[in-house]
Order: C-alpha cells, then structure tokens, then sequence
C-alpha cells in the first residue's frame, strides 16, 4: 500500500498537472463542443486507455528506451502534431451550411471518437517519460512497489478523467450559448481553433 500522506501529496500534484491546458484538454473541449458531453466520453476513454498504456510502459522501465531514442520520441509527437493540424484545419474550413450535418455524422461514430482520443494521448511521448518521473516521487521503496504504481495509476486515471469531463461539459455549455444567442457559426471556428492550439501545444514537448 501507500502512506495516506503521501498520496495525499500525490493528488495534489497530479491535480494541478491534470487542470493545466494540454493537447487531451483541448481535444476533450473541441469534442465536448461539437459532440456534446455524452459521446466526449468515447474520447476521454480513448485518452485515458492510451494513459494506461504509457504507465506500463513507464513501470517496465521502457520510459529509457524512449528516452535514449530522440527519433522516435520525435517521430511520435510529430504524428500527432500533424494529426492535430488536419483536423483543425478541416474544421475550419467547414462551412456554416454543412456544419450541422458533420455533427451529425460524427456523433454517431464511437470508434472514431476513441480513436483520436486515443491517438492524440498515446502520439505524446512526453507522458512516458512523465509518469517514469513521477511514480518513484511517491513510491516508498521500504513497502511492495506493485500495489504502490497499481494505485497510483488508478489515481492518476480518475483525476485526469475527472478533469477532462470538466472541460468537455464547459465547452458543451459554450456551445449552447452559442446556439441560443444565433451565433452557431462560430462553433466551427472555435472548435478548429481549440484543435490547432492542441497541435501547439504537443509541438513544444521536448525530451527534457
């Protein structure tokens, strides 16, 4: 298990890590906007289940590997930059007539919504190396390492989570104002501008 004090201070890092604007909090708005909360839920999933991935990949040491390979470390992140770029792009050149009738389409695909979560999540590579920082912070080598990263890792999940359905709901809620003051024809503007910044922001990881 884990001292209670130290999970405590765990909470309190990784809570305002997850609050603070990234490439999956943007994804999360951008879809909570055009989507609505209800299908962001397939994203969120996406985004959490590739957060999974990189904390085993993290607890089996492979954090070195990604590490020590500045190629795929780049080519990881400049996949999902670019993945990013297109889809903002493409939102914002959609036009105002044909807006609606995207959502529509969109909504109804569960697959592609998991998909890009996952893809925008797993494509930076930067979070390997962070939870292979961030676990031994709040491990304490004198109890059983295992359960220690298992809750850890759990934590982690519901407070990203958490976080990102803020944001999703939020930006469901711009939406609505949007629609209610007849202004529905900026939703697509803001929701490739919110694509591009997330696109910004994976583009400034570095390796350290």
């Amino acid at each position: 298990m884990i001292s209670f004090e130290l999970w405590l201070a765990y909470v309190a890092t990784v809570s305002i890590i997850v609050i603070t604007p990234g490439p999956s909090v943007l994804l999360a708005a951008s879809h909570g906007m055009s989507h609505g909360l209800n299908k962001t839920y397939d994203t969120i999933s996406g985004d959490l289940s590739a957060n999974i991935i990189q904390m085993t990949l993290a607890a089996l040491g492979l954090g070195a590997i990604l590490l020590a390979s500045e190629s795929l470390f780049y080519g990881m992140k400049w996949v999902g930059v670019g993945y990013l770029i297109y889809m903002g792009i493409k939102q914002w050149l959609t036009s105002p007539q044909n807006m609606f009738k995207l959502e529509k389409e969109k909504s109804t695909s569960t697959k592609k919504l998991f998909i890009t979560g996952f893809s925008v999540s797993a494509s930076n590579p930067k979070a390997i190396l962070f939870f292979a920082a961030l676990f031994p912070m709040f491990i304490d080598p004198a109890l059983a390492k295992l359960p220690q990263i298992i809750i850890l890792g759990i934590t982690f999940i519901i407070l990203d989570g958490s976080s990102l359905i803020i944001y999703a709901k939020f930006a469901e809620k711009i939406k609505s104002w949007l629609e209610s003051k007849g202004k529905a024809n900026y939703q697509n503007k803001i929701i490739g501008t919110l694509l591009l910044l997330a696109a910004g922001a994976l583009s400034l990881v570095k390796r350290n």
